[in-house]
């Protein structure tokens, strides 16, 4: 299962999942609730409804009776893989890429919504009057959202202690100081003694996107090796 970051898609994670797929993996990445779609979808949905569906991702897989299930999370996809982790016994291995779990201002999240929205309208042939008006009607938006996004991350972080799977980290070199905290503090947190963390030396936050998605690709492949291998032996 194959989760994207916040404002993305599906398709963030489309190499990533035809490479494991190449390997034999059957590969599952739904956009998450409010993505993938326009604008007024993503302001339409929250956290909690984002977090639901994440949920019945792992439903739907385990109802195609899939007893194993291999989770991959980028940025907000592995926020929630720490809780889905927790939650769903069938997860037996968790990889998680460029995750925040330290706040940060609620004002980032809202630069990241307007950003969609102008690459959004810009792609569909708006002009750039049009794009001006939806740009002033919509924003600024409501706090509240983000600061129940940024509360839910902050909570996550909070249940790193409890996981006990296997556990793969990933932290691009050129990205922000807060994903680099975060991630360094998932890994001395986690109570699990199976821990990977790698650090791409020319990747910025979406590692699976970059210069170095096959390099990540490849790593991720040789972890789940390996932890397939010790349970046969085992």
């Amino acid at each position: 299962l194959l989760l994207h970051s916040y404002t993305s898609n599906a398709k963030e994670m489309q190499y990533l999942a035809k490479e494991l797929h190449q390997e034999g993996y059957t590969c599952y990445a739904p956009n998450l609730v409010g993505h993938g779609a326009t604008p007024e979808h993503l302001f339409a949905s929250s956290i909690e409804k984002v977090a639901a569906g994440s949920r019945e991702a792992v439903n739907y897989l385990i109802q195609q009776k899939y007893e194993t299930i291999y989770l991959i999370g980028q940025s907000l996809g592995g926020v929630l893989s720490i809780r889905l982790a927790n939650e769903f016994p069938q997860i037996k291995a968790v990889c998680i890429i460029s995750s925040p779990i330290l706040e940060r201002p609620a004002v980032e999240l809202e630069k990241r919504a307007a950003h969609l929205s102008r690459r959004y309208l810009k792609n569909n042939g708006r002009t750039e009057q049009e794009i001006q008006e939806f740009m002033s009607e919509h924003f600024p938006r409501p706090i509240e959202k983000f600061l129940a996004f940024q509360q839910f991350i902050v909570k996550s972080g909070k249940e790193v202690q409890a996981m006990k799977q296997p556990l793969f980290l990933a932290k691009g070199a050129l990205d922000e100081d807060v994903f680099h905290k975060s991630i360094d503090l998932i890994e001395q947190t986690v109570n699990g003694n199976n821990v990977c963390k790698k650090l791409y030396e020319k990747s910025g936050h979406l590692i699976s996107l970059g210069k170095e998605r096959e390099l990540l690709a490849e790593d991720i492949l040789k972890f789940l090796k390996q932890i397939e291998k010790r349970t046969v032996s085992s």
